[in-house]
C-alpha cells in the first residue's frame, strides 16, 4: 500500500510542475498515468488496520490537494464512500472494487454494532447520537455528522487525526485511553461522564469493538448519547 501511495504522489508532483512550466506534452503524457495510479491504490484491498487506515488518509490527503475544485472534491468524496461501502457495507455483491483475495481477511464489524449489527454509514449518520470509530492508535476511522458537529469539524476532516486534538490530553490520559483500551482487549464498555460544555449534561458513552472477519481488533465503535442534566458533582 505504501509504495502504491508513493507512486501516486510522485506523479501528482510531476504532474503539478508539468502543469506549472506549461509543459503540454507532459502534462498529457502524465494524466494517463496519473489514473491507473489513483485506482491502484483505491483497488488495493487493506491486509491490517495500518493499511485499511493509509488508503482513507490517501483520500482525505487528496481532497485537501484539490479543495478548490469542486468536481474532484466530489469525486474524491465519493472515492470515500466507496472505501467505507468495501470494508463497512453490508451488500457483498455491491463492493464497488471487487479484488479477489483469498489470503486476506476484510476487515467487517463485530456483532450487535450500533443495535442492528451493521456497521453501515447510511445508518451511523441517520443516527440521533454521536457516532465515531476509532482505530487502536487512538485515531478517527469514522465520524456521523452530529459528532463533527460537536467539533465544528466536517466528518471527512477528523478521519486520521488523534482523538486527542478534540478531547485534550488530560481526559484522555484520565479516563478514556484506559475505556479505549479495555474495548481494544475485546470487552463492550459504557460508562457516564458529565458535558460541562453542554450545561453539565450527562452523556453515556458506549464502546463496541469492531472485528475483522479473522477476529482480531480494528477499533472501537463509540456510540455517545446525552441522558439528562444535573447540577450535582459526579465522577468523570
Amino acid at each position: 500500500m505504501k509504495a502504491l501511495v508513493e507512486l501516486f504522489w510522485f506523479k501528482y508532483s510531476q504532474l503539478q510542475h508539468a502543469v506549472k512550466i506549461g509543459n503540454e506534452r507532459l502534462v498529457s503524457m502524465l494524466d494517463k498515468e496519473i489514473e491507473p495510479a489513483l485506482v491502484a491504490v483505491l483497488q488495493r484491498e487493506a491486509s491490517d488496520v495500518s493499511e485499511l487506515r493509509s488508503q482513507f488518509q490517501f483520500v482525505v490527503d487528496l481532497l485537501r490537494e484539490e479543495s478548490e475544485d469542486r468536481a474532484c472534491v466530489l469525486r474524491q468524496a465519493h472515492n470515500f464512500k466507496l472505501l467505507l461501502d468495501r470494508y463497512f457495507g453490508t451488500d457483498e455483491a455491491a463492493r464497488p472494487f471487487r479484488v479477489d483475495m483469498q489470503d486476506v481477511a476484510r476487515p467487517v464489524a463485530a456483532p450487535r454494532v450500533v443495535e442492528d449489527g451493521l456497521l453501515n454509514e447510511a445508518i451511523l449518520d441517520s443516527l440521533p447520537d454521536r457516532v465515531a470509530v476509532i482505530t487502536t492508535d487512538y485515531r478517527y476511522l469514522y465520524s456521523n455528522p452530529l459528532n463533527a458537529q460537536r467539533f465544528s469539524e466536517k466528518p471527512i476532516d477528523l478521519v486520521g487525526r488523534h482523538i486527542v486534538e478534540f478531547i485534550g490530553m488530560q481526559r484522555f490520559d484520565g479516563r478514556v485511553k484506559r475505556h479505549l483500551d479495555r474495548c481494544f482487549s475485546g470487552e463492550v464498555v459504557e460508562y457516564d461522564y458529565i458535558s460541562p460544555r453542554r450545561g453539565n449534561s450527562i452523556t453515556r458513552c458506549r464502546m463496541t469493538p469492531c472485528m475483522s472477519a479473522a477476529g482480531n481488533v480494528l477499533g472501537a465503535i463509540l456510540v455517545l448519547q446525552e441522558t439528562l442534566e444535573t447540577r450535582g458533582p459526579i465522577a468523570a
